[in-house]
């Protein structure tokens, strides 16, 4: 089942994908509107609306749109042995796809006197 899960890409349909490994799958850096820290999408076997669980470091090291290969783990949080929140990816065995990386883009960076660190500015940067 390599990078591809068939007729799962819809949300309701994760619920029944929970605990398992996907391969090969491509993830993309992105802006959020809706929090300023970048967030990380699936670009092509899952919805890009899924949240994807990916290391920070990362995330702030590349330009946004820079892609990574990775395998995914479909989670779901729970509180009282219950379902708690719509299922998530989780990515393993990051990869760098350097073709992606451009020399120039948008950089995330860490709000000068932010408090917890997660607020951050976006600054467009070139090679010199």
């Amino acid at each position: 089942m390599k990078g591809t899960i068939g007729n799962a890409g819809k949300m309701a349909d994760l619920d029944t994908l929970v605990g398992r490994f996907f391969g090969h799958i491509e993830l993309e850096t992105c802006r959020d509107t809706h929090v300023s820290r970048p967030r990380v999408r699936p670009t092509d076997s899952f919805s890009p609306d899924i949240r994807v669980e990916f290391p920070r470091a990362l995330r702030e090291m590349f330009p946004i749109g820079t892609r990574f290969m990775a395998t995914v783990k479909v989670c779901q949080n729970h509180m009282d042995g219950r379902s708690h929140g719509p299922p998530y990816l989780r990515a393993y065995d990051v990869a760098v796809i350097a073709a992606s990386v451009s020399d120039q883009g948008l950089m995330a960076k860490v709000r000068k006197g932010s408090i917890s660190g997660l607020a951050y500015d976006y600054v467009w940067t070139t090679k010199d």
